[in-house]
This record gives structure tokens, C-alpha cells and sequence, in this order.
């Protein structure tokens, strides 16, 4: 792997942690709107947690091919 894929997913998993805690929850610290019937801040927690495992998965492929290695 590249050193700049590896610092990609460096920013890719620090960008969603953050997007979680203290300064990311506070954009979406709100009751309404209202998305899918859920308040705001469970979207914004779910969205993120998505685009973790996104970026999870693209990681993995990218680093193992995808396939299973006995």
C-alpha cells in the first residue's frame, strides 16, 4: 500500500470519529428536523456509523483483495 492511501484512511476514520463526539455532534445536537421520523442527532450518529463501515469495507478490499486467504 501507499503512503497516501494510508493516510487517506487515516483521515477517512478520524473525519467520521470526530463527525461523532464533542465537535461533530454539536452540528447535529438538534430534535428537529425530524429524518425518517428520527430526531436529527440518532440520523446523524447512524449516517456516520455507515459511512464507517463504508470506508471499513473499501479499506479491506483494497488491502486484501476481498477474497478469503487460507
Amino acid at each position: 500500500m501507499t503512503k497516501t492511501y494510508n493516510t487517506l484512511i487515516v483521515l477517512h476514520f478520524t473525519l467520521c470519529t470526530l463527525a461523532m463526539t464533542w465537535p461533530g455532534a454539536l452540528i447535529g445536537n438538534r430534535i428537529e428536523p425530524t429524518v425518517f421520523g428520527l430526531p436529527f442527532l440518532f440520523f446523524w450518529y447512524i449516517l456516520w456509523a455507515v459511512l464507517l463501515f463504508c470506508g471499513m469495507a473499501v479499506a479491506f478490499v483494497a488491502r486484501h483483495g476481498g477474497g478469503r486467504h487460507e
